[in-house]
C-alpha cells in the first residue's frame, strides 16, 4: 500500500490535521488526531473523496439543527407567555415534575373558499407524556365562549387531538391544592 500525500498544505485545528492523500489509485480526506508529547499514537480517519459531497450535506443538517435547538435553558428564559396564569401554571407543572410544552402547535380551524387559513387555534400548552392539550380560560366571559367555541371545531376536524378547557373556577381550585401541597411539601422538608 502505498500512501502519497497530495500537495495541498495541511489544515491545521488544534490537535487536528486535515490531508489529502492517494492510496492505491484513490484519493482520500485524512483527518488525523494528534495527541500532545505527553501521550502516545495518533489517530486517523480516512474518508473517500468521493463521500465528500454526501458529507457536506450531512453537516450542513446537523449544524442547522443545532442552530434551529437551542439549548434547554436557553429554551426555558426564551419563553413569553401572554398571560400571568399560563406562567402560573407551568410553575404547577414543573412542581410536579409534568413535562410540558408551550404553544407546540397551532390547529388550522376555518378555510376560505380558495383554502386559505382564516382561523386558527393554538392551545396554550402540551403535556407529551398525556398526549393532551391544555387551554386555559380564566379571563372575560366573551372570550370563554369563543374559546369553547375554537375547541369544538379543533374536536370536530381533529377528532384524535385529547384537548382540555380549564375554566377560571377550576384553575382556581388548582392553584389552591397547589398552595396546600407546596405548603405541605414545605412543611414536611421543614420537619426533617
Amino acid at each position: 500500500m502505498t500512501v502519497k500525500y497530495a500537495e495541498h498544505p495541511d489544515i491545521a485545528m488544534g490537535n487536528f490535521h486535515i490531508q489529502i492523500a492517494e492510496r492505491d489509485g484513490q484519493q482520500f480526506v485524512v483527518i488525523k488526531e494528534q495527541h500532545p508529547t505527553d501521550e502516545p499514537g495518533e489517530q486517523a480517519v480516512a474518508i473517500p473523496l468521493k463521500l465528500l459531497p454526501e458529507l457536506k450535506r450531512a453537516f450542513a443538517e446537523i449544524e442547522e439543527s443545532i442552530e434551529e435547538s437551542p439549548a434547554p435553558e436557553a429554551a426555558e428564559k426564551e419563553i413569553r407567555f401572554a398571560h400571568a396564569s399560563e406562567e402560573e401554571f407551568a410553575r404547577i407543572l414543573d412542581f410536579y415534575h409534568i413535562r410540558w410544552e408551550y404553544e407546540p402547535r397551532t390547529f388550522v380551524i376555518e378555510w376560505d373558499e380558495e383554502g386559505r387559513a382564516v382561523s386558527s387555534f393554538t392551545p396554550d400548552f402540551y403535556l407529551p407524556d398525556h398526549d393532551l392539550y391544555i387551554e386555559l380560560t380564566t379571563l372575560k366571559q366573551s372570550l370563554v365562549t369563543k374559546k369553547n367555541r375554537k375547541v369544538r371545531r379543533l374536536r370536530e376536524l381533529y377528532p384524535d387531538t385529547n384537548i382540555k378547557l380549564l375554566y377560571a373556577s377550576d384553575f382556581s381550585k388548582l392553584i389552591k391544592k397547589f398552595a396546600a401541597s407546596k405548603f405541605r411539601g414545605q412543611k414536611d422538608s421543614d420537619a426533617e
